[in-house]
């Protein structure tokens, strides 16, 4: 079920004090789930029902009800901290097992690095190192990709662009599934993110600072960020463990909910 919480707009700079998100459990330990650029907390509804934790999947600043951010180009930290702020306003002050998926895994990285005595795991799925590693022309190119395929909204972005994050194989039901989530994007939350990942370098930025254990995941046939973008961020965080399913594409929440489980729990130490 949606809900509400209000945090300090004016502290985290955002245009209102709404943050929405997602619940599942009551007990055992938290688990916050931060979704892609073109997603929400739809897209943990499978992995929420099935952990067997008190987990909580947010909806970003001009996500899905959650108030947006003012700046148009809001940096990473700003997101970290807006997570952080729906963690207090929630009462979760102990250490939470992160989870970032895309867009999420470059914000859960940047939280880890950021406020290290709040995370007691972290796992990137589809894991995303940001894009100032990359040569000015593809930068703006990828901005414009953006720009275009939010330009007639979500749905557009939906029919258009969904059977990109999945496998070429993925079932029919998948893609559905896919297409439902990204159909609920505005364009002013894709595209402040889009700009905040324009500026982050995983490796450089936040990797040689994440003490927490950390896994990484990236299917095999993630053609949003390959294996090889899996592999150097895997490689700069001390102790990473990674790994790289067969048959998978950008979301293995969605496209394998259930071996996206057995990975979580496994590394969680959370029983199955």
């Amino acid at each position: 079920m949606l809900d509400f919480v209000e945090v300090d707009a004016a502290r985290l700079g955002m245009a209102g004090p709404r943050l929405s998100y997602e619940r599942a459990g009551d007990a055992g330990p938290p688990v916050l789930l931060l979704h892609g650029i073109g997603a929400n907390s739809t897209g943990f509804h499978a992995v929420m029902q099935g952990l067997g934790a008190r987990s909580i999947a947010w909806n970003a600043p001009g996500y899905f009800l959650s108030d947006p951010f003012i700046a148009e180009a809001p940096t990473a930290a700003q997101y970290a901290d807006a997570a952080l702020a729906l963690l207090d306003a929630l009462g979760v002050t102990a250490p939470t097992h992160i989870v970032g998926s895309s867009f999420g895994s470059m914000i859960g990285a940047c939280f880890a690095a950021r406020h290290p005595a709040r995370v007691a795991t972290l796992s990137l799925f589809g894991a995303s190192r940001g894009q100032r590693w990359r040569t000015p022309a593809q930068r703006a190119e990828m901005l414009a990709m953006r720009a275009a395929s939010i330009a007639d909204g979500g749905v557009a972005l939906a029919r258009t662009r969904s059977h990109k994050l999945v496998a070429p194989n993925a079932p029919e039901a998948v893609l559905a599934a896919v297409r439902r989530m990204v159909a609920a994007t505005d364009e002013r939350g894709l595209m402040r993110a889009a700009r905040c990942t324009d500026q982050v370098d995983v490796v450089a930025d936040f990797a040689p600072h994440i003490t927490a254990p950390t896994l990484v995941v990236t299917g095999a046939q993630d053609a949003v960020n390959p294996p090889d973008v899996g592999m150097a961020i895997a490689d700069a965080i001390t102790g990473a463990r990674l790994e790289l399913p067969a048959g998978i594409g950008h979301l293995m929440e969605l496209e394998d909910p259930q071996g996206a489980l057995i990975l979580l729990q496994r590394h969680l130490n959370i029983p199955s």
